[in-house]
């Protein structure tokens, strides 16, 4: 069998159906004949995802690598390249659908000797409906986040860098650490518009927020292994450690309870006020640009009188447990500048 071009490689944990959506939708994408393979992780699956797979017959070479516990998204992405055939590595999550014209737009930058990678759009699918507060959505229309429901890298250079640092064993962060040593080595990522894919809306948890502040546990490790890009790349609004209007929370209440206690009463006025700020600009935060009901709000409202504590919790403890982690390439990416993937 030829070699082929294309590893697509796509790691799953309990998606059987939406797996099997995924991989209709590659069977409609353009390539030439044995230019891909797709190579599937099973993650620990216990929803019978093994016995889906063996059923398919599929256009392309379909192999199955199967993990009986889960490993996490790094370590099995990491698995998955280690055992693909093609130069270039196209990395997807197991709950997406593709556009036909998916590789045909990202192919021809690899032409280009020094880009490593291309990063795609990712949009809902079309006409979904207005997402609630409690909706999981994943969007990616302007680039930059390097995000691995869809990203393409070539194989010797994921291979070079490493690839994926298992350390990040949550699908979190593990994505951009990726992309930012690539940077910093001086290679260029790509953002292609017209490479898209589609990312159901998922109903999520109501208490996906409070689990969602462990996330803060892998912040240090990103900040210091990429000091520059970190700040260069991450929007201070709301892509580093804490959203800013956290900082409300953490300055408003202590101070505002020491002035009480002072009867300062004007620092402790400004106090409150920076507090209520705080919680409520948190609240909007996760509902703005979204369809909100009473229910929604009520919810949310006492969970964020504790969220910006437990992220607090889980950013000291990774910046503890991280302490010893020194920067990668800092002087290349001061060097560089690569802030800048267009």
């Amino acid at each position: 069998m030829e070699k082929p071009h294309l590893s697509v490689i796509i790691p799953t944990h309990n998606r059987r159906e939406l797996l099997e959506k995924a991989l209709a939708s590659l069977a409609r994408v353009h390539q030439v004949a044995g230019e891909m393979e797709v190579i599937i992780i099973d993650d620990g699956s216990t929803d019978r995802t093994a016995e889906a797979l063996a059923r398919r017959h599929d256009p392309f070479p379909l192999r199955v690598l199967r993990h009986d516990m889960p490993v996490g998204p790094a370590a099995a992405r990491n698995r998955g390249a280690a055992a693909a055939r093609g130069g270039i590595l196209g990395f997807l999550d197991s709950d997406i659908v593709v556009d036909a014209a998916w590789w045909l737009r990202a192919a021809p930058h690899f032409d280009l000797a020094d880009v490593a990678g291309v990063e795609g759009a990712t949009f809902p699918p079309p006409n979904s409906p207005l997402p609630t507060p409690f909706t999981h959505l994943v969007a990616n229309a302007r680039g930059g986040h390097y995000l691995t429901c869809n990203v393409f890298y070539r194989k010797r250079v994921f291979q070079e860098v490493g690839g994926f640092d298992e350390r990040f064993q949550r699908a979190n962060r593990e994505d951009s650490d990726l992309a930012f040593t690539m940077l910093e080595r001086g290679y260029r990522i790509i953002f292609e518009p017209a490479c898209r894919v589609y990312h159901p809306l998922v109903p999520a948890a109501r208490d996906v927020y409070l689990r969602e502040a462990r996330y803060g546990l892998h912040e240090p490790l990103l900040r210091r292994k990429h000091p520059v890009l970190y700040r260069q790349c991450l929007k201070w609004v709301d892509g580093r450690a804490f959203p800013v209007f956290y900082w409300g929370v953490y300055f408003g209440l202590p101070v505002g309870l020491a002035s009480l206690r002072l009867q300062a009463w004007v620092p402790a006025a400004l106090g409150a006020a920076a507090f209520f700020l705080g919680w409520a600009g948190s609240v909007y935060a996760v509902c703005r640009k979204r369809r909100v009901g009473m229910l929604d709000v009520a919810y949310l409202l006492p969970q964020y009188l504790l969220i910006p504590w437990l992220r607090l919790y889980w950013v000291l403890r990774g910046e503890w447990k991280y302490r010893k982690v020194d920067a990668v390439n800092t002087k290349d990416a001061q060097k560089n500048g690569h802030t800048k993937n267009r």
